[in-house]
């Protein structure tokens, strides 16, 4: 269900208005969307203060409170009291955005700020085992992101809700297809427009070309599998915002994928020593791969292999490709050592991967 519920909410983090009536506003939230992206929260919580001030009914501040809370506190929904902040800041942002709805119909700032309250909401219920929840507000953003597909004549920035839907869509029918039946709800799809259109949102969008090159990167990395491609998204990311902890990680996986060991050592020991355990799962899990694949150091990737199955056990992650990751290295581990338990960690890899090279990796050691 959660699948289903990601591919309606499309975790629409930037939607925020792309043709608001100040462009000195504009300016403000790309700033302190900047601030927020690179963890500099004591800077963008003064400009949301400043755009609250001037603009006391618009859902913009709220939306900008819920992510700052998402990512100072990432992953939010392991902390009830900072999901509670994060979730009530959406739902008030939802409501400013249906005022300016009754309105003024189509507005479509209302309906940025819609989707992205809705989607992101559908997205938190669903983390948190709020089944019924997330379907409500999953419907809503649907229904919004309908709305915004018309629209990509009159902003880049719908390039992103439309470019996901359309990729989304197809992708998990085919990868999961015990959801092939809730599908007959939705409106048809298609991948490779999808992507088309995530590329121009990455180009040429003002405010969504931050949250188009952080799904290429995660398309290109794990669905695709095209890992110059992914390499490419996530160098982007890091450089443009080094402090981000979460980017870190992704352009660490897509510097592991395409086999530059080197250059992601720094960045693996960094995420080891990070507060965050989502994030030290990271940091241990791929310096396993380079102690396994650079160093040969099979004892330590075991361990640390070990130590990220450890951590996704103990917070509860439900992180599956990550720990398929690591049971790969366990399977190729004891392979080396012509132990028979081998075959339980390529299963095991196999039930938890969802993408296809892991899949297609696990199966060439069963067979």
């Amino acid at each position: 269900m959660r699948r289903i519920i990601i591919l309606t909410s499309l975790v629409i983090m930037v939607m925020l208005a792309p043709a608001m009536a100040q462009k000195n506003t504009l300016d403000k939230v790309r700033l302190g969307m900047d601030y927020i992206y690179n963890q500099d929260f004591q800077k963008s919580q003064a400009i949301i203060n400043e755009i609250e001030r001037t603009s006391q009914k618009s859902a913009i501040p709220d939306l900008m409170k819920a992510l700052l809370t998402f990512w100072k506190y990432y992953p939010v929904h392991l902390e009830d009291d900072k999901l509670e902040i994060y979730q009530k800041y959406l739902v008030s942002s939802y409501s400013r955005s249906l005022e300016v709805l009754k309105s003024d119909p189509g507005n479509p700032e209302a309906v940025f700020l819609a989707i992205a309250s809705q989607g992101l909401l559908a997205e938190s219920y669903s983390e948190s085992g709020r089944s019924f929840k997330a379907v409500r507000a999953a419907k809503r953003a649907y229904n919004y992101i309908k709305e915004g597909s018309q629209k990509l004549d009159q902003s880049k920035e719908f390039y992103l809700s439309t470019g996901l839907y359309n990729y989304y869509r197809e992708y998990y029918p085919d990868a999961y297809p015990i959801y092939k039946p809730f599908m007959y709800f939705f409106m048809k799809g298609d991948k490779h427009k999808g992507i088309q259109q995530l590329e121009v949102a990455a180009k040429e969008a003002s405010i969504a070309h931050v949250i188009a090159q952080y799904y290429l990167s995660y398309i290109y990395m794990r669905y695709e599998y095209l890992p110059s491609k992914a390499l490419r998204q996530g160098r982007k990311l890091h450089e443009t915002y080094p402090k981000n902890d979460l980017f870190t990680a992704i352009f660490l996986e897509s510097l592991i994928i395409n086999k530059r060991y080197k250059e992601a050592a720094p960045l693996a020991r960094g995420l080891q020593s990070n507060p965050s355990p989502y994030l030290k799962i990271y940091g241990d899990l791929f310096m396993g791969v380079i102690e396994e694949k650079n160093h040969k150091n099979f004892t330590n990737a075991e361990k640390l292999y070990r130590k990220a199955l450890e951590l996704n056990d103990e917070y509860k992650m439900k992180r599956s490709h990550l720990e398929a990751f690591a049971y790969l290295g366990l399977g190729r581990i004891y392979e080396h050592k012509q132990d028979p338990k081998a075959r339980k960690y390529f299963k095991e890899a196999l039930d938890q991967a969802y993408t296809k090279a892991m899949k297609n990796e696990a199966k060439s050691h069963l067979h």
